[in-house]
Order: structure tokens, then sequence, then C-alpha cells
């Protein structure tokens, strides 16, 4: 139980609050919802669970992991483990900061009223010396809990915060969804599809990415926290509650999050916020025009938010300290701060600009993921196929070679896919001013 939770944890965080309500308002509707779910089923749980095999059999940093299973050749997908989780983790600590600015400005009483303040709301919460000092702050709470352990501090911070954020998350929605605009919104928003969406190289691109952020694959986080576990551990059944609880959550949020996108439709477009601001434009918004259930509603909310980001920090920063103490024989608490501290530097640029924070997101929490996963996938499925089948001998003959299929076939070719197509569209507008 405790080991669902750590993992789960890690999953369910601003991936899910943040990222796939910024992805809904980016537009797309049933067609993204779709290919997201798609990614998650056909990608999702199969990488999943091959992550998690790979950190139980070997028991070590995913570094020494992808080496003791593939020999030296795969010392590079070992490194961009800690490598992709550092760099993730140095902008993603700049969102976490933004919710717990947000989080103390409600407590004091700071709700916006309309379109305008919401707008100077978010740029506030973006920009300014309490962006710097949010940012130093979420990294330190983020260190505190790595340091002590994965028994702990992960585990016992993810076993009581999940049942919180699942009832906070379940409150909302009976109320959300109880609007007078939401069914309106729910159709226009989500319902509302065309078949062209679905090969839509933009939507595409944003569902597999979607996918592999929000579950945290190709990170090295699953395999990290898999080297803790027994033999007996049921990895199929944790690798499927794990993916049931994350994608719960992420369609939770967005049924949450989309009534209240009605008081100021496309607020997450307008005033120069773009779609990174939906969470923090259109949700105070909604909440405000509840009057005096406003403030505790959007304090609660933010809470949610806050419990969910600090639980997925913790297992980026995991990764990176797991390797540097496995290679270096340091001692975890040393190891966490002098990791943090590299991390608060390569999160600068992200800590400076919203554009480049964004950026990093496409490429680190992307690109980079998905590589990692079409390595991960080879490695599993072509050059250590005996492992996996060892490891999930309890599963159906049918369900193992299909895994297997999928690890060697169905993954690299999407991936591989995906891959080329996010490429071209981040370089594209670059090359075009080059030209």
């Amino acid at each position: 139980m405790g080991f669902v939770s750590a993992a789960a944890g890690s999953a369910i965080g601003l991936g899910n609050l943040w990222g796939l309500t910024y992805r809904v308002a980016l537009g797309g509707g049933m067609a993204f919802l779709g290919l997201y779910l798609v990614a998650v089923v056909v990608l999702g749980f199969p990488l999943l669970l091959a992550e998690l095999v790979l950190g139980r059999h070997t028991r070590r940093s995913p570094v020494l992991a992808t080496v003791a299973v593939g020999g030296p050749a795969w010392r590079p997908l070992g490194w961009l483990f800690p490598l992709s989780s550092a760099l993730i983790l140095g902008y993603y600590a700049v969102i976490t900061g933004w919710v717990g600015q947000a989080l103390l400005a409600v407590l004091q009483g700071c709700l916006p009223a309309d379109q305008a303040s919401a707008h100077a709301f978010f740029l506030q919460l973006s920009g300014g010396q309490a962006e710097a000092i949010a940012y130093v702050l979420a990294l330190a709470l983020t260190a505190a809990v790595v340091a002590t352990g994965v028994q702990q501090g992960i585990e016992r911070l993810s076993r009581w915060s999940m049942p919180i954020l699942l009832a906070l998350l379940m409150g909302l929605l009976l109320w959300s969804a109880t609007l007078a605009e939401a069914p309106a919104r729910y159709e226009e928003v989500l319902l509302h599809w065309r078949w062209a969406d679905w090969w839509n190289p933009h939507i595409l691109r944003q569902a597999f990415s979607q996918a592999f952020f929000s579950l945290g694959l190709g990170s090295g986080a699953m395999a990290a926290y898999a080297s803790h576990l027994g033999r007996r551990d049921p990895l199929p059944r944790q690798a499927a509650v794990i993916t049931a609880l994350d994608t719960a959550v992420g369609l939770l949020a967005v049924l949450i999050i989309v009534p209240l996108m009605s008081s100021g439709a496309g607020a997450g477009h307008q005033g120069g916020t773009g779609a990174v601001g939906t969470l923090f434009v259109a949700i105070p918004l909604g909440f405000a025009s509840l009057g005096s259930a406003g403030p505790p509603l959007l304090a609660a909310f933010f809470f949610l938010a806050s419990i969910a980001a600090v639980t997925s920090a913790v297992s980026l920063l995991e990764v990176p300290v797991a390797v540097l103490m496995d290679r270096l024989g340091w001692e975890r608490a040393a190891t966490t701060w002098i990791t943090v501290a590299v991390v608060a530097l390569l999160g600068l640029p992200a800590l400076l600009s919203t554009d480049l924070l964004m950026a990093s997101h496409d490429v680190f929490g992307g690109v980079v993921l998905m590589g990692s996963g079409l390595l991960l996938s080879l490695l599993m499925g072509w050059v250590a196929p005996q492992h996996v089948m060892e490891d999930l001998s309890s599963l159906p003959p049918p369900l193992l070679r299909g895994l297997l299929l999928t690890l060697r076939w169905v993954a690299p070719l999407l991936l591989g896919g995906v891959l080329a197509l996010s490429c071209i569209q981040i370089l594209e507008p670059k090359i075009s001013l080059w030209l």
C-alpha cells in the first residue's frame, strides 16, 4: 500500500491539474481526451509496467539498473533518467511556486473579480521577487521530504495526502457539475469534436506528451520507487492501480475546471497569459462568482493543487538523488541538498520567462520523456525480455505476449512517429525564422 501511495503521488500532480487542463484549453475537446486515453492504455500502462520491472529486478538506481539488464551500451539511457528529472523539476518548481502563492493570496482575501484582475492575478504570480521566493521555498520543501528517505518521507507524505486529494476532488466535482452553465460548457469544450481533430498533428503531440508527463514515464521515478519492492509485490496490479488513479484524477480535474471556464470563456488564451494561465485565471474567476462561498472553495482547490505538486516534485528529485547515492556513496541528506541546489540553477531560465518555461515543458516534459520511453521499450522488449517474462510470470500467457508485442513493436513505432512529429513542430517556427 505504501508503494502504491508513493507511486500514485508521483504520478498525480500538476500534470493532471495544470497540464491536462491547459491542454484542454488549447482545443481539441473530445478528440484530445480520446487520444490521451489511447496513449495511456496503449503506451502508458505497458511502459509503466516495464519501468517497474526494471527497478524491482535490479534493485538499483536507474543508471545502474539499465547497465545491469542491458550492459554498458545502455548507460546513456540510465543517465537520461536523472537528467530529465532534474530538468523537469527545474521548471516544475516554478509552477509549484505559483500554486503556493495563489493559495497564500486567497487566504489573504485576494480574489479577482473580473477578467482584468484575473489576468493581473496571474501576472503577479508569474513574475517579481515573490515568484523567486516561492520557487526557492518549493524546492526547499521538496528537498526536506526527500532527505528523510522513501519510507519515512515520501510514502508517509503520499499516504495521508492522496486520500485528502481525492476527497477534495470529489467534493469540488459535485459542486462544479451542478453549476447552471456546466452542461453547456461540457458540451462546448468536451463533447464537441471533428474527425479531422483525431489526425491533427498538434493535438496528437499534446495528447501523447500529456500521457507521459502525467504518469511520469521516462523520468526513472517509477524505477527508483520499484527498487524498494519485494519479489512478491504484484506489479501488474500495482501498475494498473497507479494508471487508473492518475487518469481518474486528471479527468476529474477537467470536469471540475471546464464549467468554471464559462466565467471567462477562453481565459487561458487572453491577456497575454496564454493557455498556461488557465488554472490561475479561469478558476479564480469561477469561484469569485460564488460570493462568500468562493474564497474557502478556492483555497481548498489550491491546497489540493499544492499537495499534488509537492508529491510529484518529490518523485522527480528522488531520481537524481538515488543515482548519486548509488554511484558516489554519498549520504542521503547531503546528496539531496547538493542536488536541489543544482536543480535551482537549471530552473532559472524558466523562472525568468514564461515562454522559456513552456519551451522547457515541450522539450523536457514531452520530447525527452517520450525519447526515454522509446529507449526503455527497446531495452525491455528486445535486449532483456527474459526479465519481463520472469517478473511477470503470473500474467496469463496472452497478456504477457501482448505486453512483449507492445514493447517490441507498438511502442517503438508509435513513439518514433510522435517524436518525429514533435521535433518538426517545435523546430519549424525557428527554422522559418532562420530562413
